[in-house]
């Protein structure tokens, strides 16, 4: 699995990067990308890059940042979430342009987001995928780049937007869950569905979205 890069977001939760580096620091090159300015991440090396940036961008960043990097495949992980070895291998052996851990379906039906049905840690077929934990082949992500560029950054969703687009592009219904063994780190209250606007936010890009795909 030498070729594949992890890609971290942070903010505010630094004990948790400490334990991802330590786990994958001698498996993937892994990047850090610090939405906390307030705490800027020292330079680390031995494949692990750190951007300190300058503002909190939100979460379209982590996709953003898979354009500076030319390993064919990137792991893009929540900082509250440790998955183990095992889990990214079984994703890489799926061979498929994006695979996660976490996704959603029956947006068919549903009239809110609370409405969606879950699959967490299964092999099944979803709608979208959540954060969590992707696997993506960056020859995908290539498609949607110009799309990307051009929404910027938004508040909510952007794992929604991706997948959106990547069914598009690629002429997917469904994308693909698989099961495997995650660890829960610390979440310390910091999380965007603290917001109780959160997923109203979500459903909101879901009905402007789901349209692209049809």
């Amino acid at each position: 699995m030498d070729n594949i890069r992890l890609i971290v977001l942070n903010y505010k939760r630094p004990r948790n990067i400490s334990t991802i580096i330590s786990t994958y620091k001698k498996l993937l090159p892994i990047t850090v990308v610090n939405n906390n300015p307030d705490n800027p991440f020292p330079y680390i090396g031995n494949g692990v890059d750190v951007i300190n940036n300058e503002k909190n961008w939100l979460c379209m960043e982590r996709w953003v940042r898979c354009f500076d990097y030319d390993e064919p495949y990137k792991l893009i992980i929540d900082d509250d979430l440790l998955p183990h070895p095992s889990l990214v291998k079984k994703m890489y052996d799926k061979q498929l342009p994006i695979v996660g851990l976490y996704g959603k379906s029956g947006v068919s039906t549903a009239s809110s987001y609370e409405d969606l049905e879950d699959h967490w840690s299964e092999n099944a077929k979803v709608d979208f995928l959540v954060g969590a934990v992707n696997l993506v082949k960056q020859s995908a992500l290539d498609l949607i780049k110009k799309d990307i560029e051009k929404i910027g950054y938004p508040k909510r969703g952007d794992d929604i937007i991706v997948s959106y687009l990547l069914k598009k592009y690629l002429n997917l219904k469904y994308l693909d869950t698989v099961a495997g063994k995650v660890l829960n780190l610390p979440e310390d209250d910091v999380g965007l569905n603290r917001d109780i606007e959160h997923y109203n936010m979500r459903w909101d890009v879901i009905e402007r979205f789901k349209k692209i795909s049809n």
